[in-house]
């Protein structure tokens, strides 16, 4: 328990932190990454890059919008489909925070062994599963998008 505690407390100050300093919540920051990270790309690709669904993206996506730190285009060769891109204050921004605490966690788990992952990933799913929690939908972590 201590370590789950641990954990989640070490995201939630970290989030915390980031928000008061740069006026971003976890995932805008995280999208912002991910854009700055792998150039233009479509709601769908940032969405899969976040691992999660495309419309806890869009609200993510509006918000950075709105202040003016991504923009979204038209593709121009298929007009139906929305290419996001950073704006300049998008890149200052990027280049002046820290990492994202979500990236954090994701980097951690990449350096573990596959196996440990697997097996982290098959004790959270029976925990949750014994909690009856398994069915929950839930929210990025410490955000309201």
């Amino acid at each position: 328990m201590q370590n789950l505690r641990r954990i989640v407390k070490a995201l939630q100050e970290y989030s915390s932190s980031v928000e008061k300093q740069f006026g971003l919540t976890g995932p805008q920051l995280w999208a912002l990454w991910e854009l700055n990270r792998r150039g233009p790309m479509s709601l769908k690709a940032l969405a899969e890059r976040m691992h999660l669904d495309p419309s806890t993206v869009t609200g993510v996506v509006e918000r950075l919008n709105k202040k003016g730190l991504l923009s979204r285009e038209a593709d121009s060769e298929d007009r139906r489909r929305v290419v996001l891109d950073l704006t300049a204050e998008g890149r200052a921004t990027v280049k002046s925070a820290p990492h994202p605490a979500q990236g954090q966690l994701l980097h951690a788990l990449s350096v573990m062994d596959t196996g440990q992952v697997e097996q982290l990933n098959r004790t959270l799913q029976l925990l949750a599963s014994v909690m009856e929690a398994d069915k929950l939908e839930v929210r990025f972590f410490f955000s309201e998008e």
